[in-house]
């Protein structure tokens, strides 16, 4: 097995990260109450898929 390079890794996650905050998500143009809406929105989504499958 290869020996970790840290330093490698340590700038692949930097350049990620880099990638990462220039992506604009789906939440930037969103009031604070909208942001929840959609959250709370998503939650009972999943949690009624989660059920209809367990059920």
């Amino acid at each position: 097995m290869a020996k970790p390079n840290i330093k490698k890794a340590k700038e692949h996650l930097t350049k990620l990260r880099k990638l990462i905050s220039k992506r604009k998500h789906s939440f930037s143009d969103m009031t604070e109450d909208e942001v929840i809406e959609t959250l709370r929105k998503t939650r009972e989504d999943i949690w009624d898929k989660k059920l209809v499958t367990h059920s």
